[in-house]
């Protein structure tokens, strides 16, 4: 049956500021907005004497009037950066009913009105400028959708990938390790008959045919296990690795040690895939190249980050100048193994020297 992948669902709505009495930005603004308007107002409310040490500011009238207003510019493009175009547009509202009353009163002229038509005019644009413009959340919002895009692009890759390797894994198992012994039983069949019509040499070699398709199954079928080890997505990762220990150890003769830093946790699927696949490639290349007898695998598991270290004891190799250079130079499980690094967003880091063995470290956020 067609498995049906769940529906994601992602929030990509920035937090709101809260709104009202609740938020303490709310309360500065009105604060600097009431005193302001009294003292803009003060000799029109009469209430110059509260403020003795700016009387000649409060009580100005033409050019000189426009002093105060310039202070109402705080609280506007305060409200704007909080409040974003909702909040800047009451502030506004109130700022153009707060300094009308003494407009009228001190300078009706129509050049008076006009000056304070424009500065109002020019506090709107800046207002609307700072609201609509300046927006501290983008950034953060296109981080958390570059990370979000990033982690699900992933999850697609890993899921193909993972497919294939599993397709061709079963196709291995059940059609070629399956025709390849029905040949073996044929060819037995064949040379043990009793019909006296094959020569003793011919005998031989459907014999030695048999040994050969026989082993030609065990590769195939160990293929076939590396390819997608029904382990992983059973036991999970750290059993797992184990039985990639032992495995290898059986193998190649290496005795590959598993150690463990910190409090085990259950790591994301994605990562758990790459992080075995980047602990088998390693493994197979102590393996085939390292000349070792000795190799650990060690899993520090971290807070917010996961590391896994794998060295052996072997011969080491000359590193090249860049990690671009692993394909060129002959490394292509060290290429293979960057690049899943890469998927994770994670860093890699390999150290080696001749006769001294090698090094490979791999960390990612968890």
């Amino acid at each position: 049956m067609r498995e049906t992948p769940p529906n994601i669902f992602i929030n990509f709505t920035p937090q709101k500021a809260k709104s009202g009495v609740h938020n303490p930005h709310f309360w500065a603004i009105a604060c600097i907005m009431t005193a302001l308007i009294l003292f803009y107002n003060a000799s029109y409310l009469g209430i110059t004497g509260w403020f003795p040490w700016f009387t000649d500011v409060v009580t100005a009238q033409g050019i000189y009037a426009f002093v105060p207003i310039f202070l109402f510019l705080a609280p506007l493009i305060y409200a704007g950066v909080v409040f974003r175009l909702r909040g800047f547009l009451v502030t506004w509202a109130i700022f153009v009913a707060a300094i009308l009353p003494r407009t009228l009163q001190q300078s009706p002229s129509l050049e008076s009105l006009m000056r304070v038509a424009l500065f109002t005019l020019v506090a709107l644009l800046l207002g609307l400028l700072v609201a609509l413009a300046y927006n501290p959340e983008a950034k953060e919002d296109a981080l958390k959708l570059t990370k979000t895009g990033r982690r699900l692009s992933l999850a697609r890759i890993l899921k193909v990938q993972e497919y294939e390797r599993q397709h061709v894994s079963r196709e291995l198992h059940d059609k070629i390790i399956q025709t390849l012994l029905v040949i073996a039983n044929r060819a037995h069949a064949l040379g043990a008959g009793d019909s006296g019509e094959l020569t003793s040499e011919a005998r031989k070699q459907a014999e030695q045919l048999v040994v050969m398709l026989l082993l030609a199954v065990d590769d195939v079928r160990r293929l076939s296990r590396d390819l997608r080890p029904s382990i992983l997505d059973n036991v999970g990762l750290l059993p797992s690795l184990r039985w990639l220990a032992e495995h290898t150890t059986q193998e190649s003769g290496i005795r590959v040690e598993i150690k463990v830093n910190g409090v085990e946790h259950k790591l994301k699927s994605e990562l758990e895939v790459i992080v075995f696949r980047i602990a088998q490639e390693a493994l197979k290349n102590v393996a085939r190249h390292s000349r070792a007898t000795r190799a650990a695998v060690t899993l520090d598991f971290i807070a917010s980050s996961f590391k896994m270290t794998v060295e052996d004891n072997g011969q080491g190799f000359c590193l090249p100048e860049s990690i671009s250079d692993y394909a060129t130079k002959g490394k292509v499980g060290l290429a293979r193994i960057e690049q899943q690094v890469r998927l994770l967003g994670g860093s890699f880091d390999i150290q080696s020297e001749l006769g001294k063995g090698t090094v490979l470290t791999v960390e990612a956020k968890a």
